[in-house]
């Protein structure tokens, strides 16, 4: 076997893979193929998305029904209500993500990813850097006095691609905000390659202990598709291998999209690992 699918252990299930249903719902599935760690939801106001003020008892339950260890918590970054103005809109913003930073100290959560940028809302350009620096600093500041990791994740930008929009590798934001010594980061591969096409680069644009976690999908390099490792134009395999060669030993994020059938999605991800320890 080889040994980038070897044990289920060495990979944490997204429950946006079931991001259109309901956190039981994920969390049943993911537990009967066999795997016990997941990286919560908190965006499309669904799961634990603090904006809906979830049933935070009936979450611990759920969580030791399923024998769930929560690897990271994804923050929200879509769907935040209308604004009077930019200062408005950037308050508020802040005021969702020091929530769902606070659900990660509840919950002894390590690790909470963020979107600074988003771009189908609040897509920032190179006048914003200060801005961001500034926000950043004190949301990953507030993180590590509750015990998270506040980890900065590598975005696509619109298409087509605003005017001076930034361009958010993850070499960009660590050259822009690499002083914030608060700050880690997240690299998602998948965005990779409708970015700078550079996985190489990436990977070793952040010093390893600041690239706190990975999140692993493929695609065809065009469209941000979400698909199983195998399923597209990244060797997987191979950046696996140089990730581990750099020391990192924490689990990796399945960020998979269930499009109309999540539980088939979740059987193609357990068939990725044999049958082997599937309980």
């Amino acid at each position: 076997m080889q040994t980038f699918y070897s044990h289920r252990e060495a990979y944490a299930i997204s429950t946006f893979l079931f991001e259109d249903w309901d956190l039981e719902t994920a969390l049943q599935s993911i537990c009967a193929h066999g795997f016990h760690s997941v990286e919560l939801w908190a965006d499309k106001l669904a799961h634990v998305d603090p904006r809906i003020n979830p049933d935070e008892r009936k979450i611990r339950h759920l969580l030791e029904t399923y024998r769930m260890h929560v690897h990271a918590l994804h923050t929200p970054f879509r769907r935040f209500r209308p604004y009077a103005d930019e200062k408005d809109g950037r308050a508020y913003r802040l005021a969702v993500w020091k929530q769902a930073i606070d659900f990660c100290q509840r919950f002894s959560i390590p690790i909470a990813v963020i979107h600074a940028c988003n771009r189908s809302e609040y897509n920032m350009c190179t006048k914003d850097i200060p801005y961001l620096h500034g926000m950043l600093s004190e949301l990953s500041e507030y993180a590590l006095e509750r015990g998270v990791k506040l980890a900065l994740e590598n975005i696509p930008s619109s298409s087509p691609k605003l005017q001076d929009e930034l361009f958010c590798t993850l070499a960009n934001q660590y050259a822009w905000f690499g002083d914030i010594e608060s700050l880690f980061f997240c690299l998602d591969i998948g965005h990779v390659t409708i970015t700078s096409n550079d996985m190489e680069s990436e990977i070793l644009a952040v010093p390893a202990d600041r690239l706190v976690t990975f999140h692993i999908h493929n695609n065809d390099g065009t469209c941000d598709g979400h698909k199983l490792p195998d399923d597209g134009i990244i060797d997987w395999p191979k950046w696996h291998d140089l990730i581990r060669s750099r020391g990192f030993q924490g689990q990796f994020v399945l960020e998979i999209c269930g499009y109309e059938n999540p539980w088939k999605r979740m059987d193609a991800i357990g068939a990725l690992f044999g049958k082997g320890d599937a309980k």
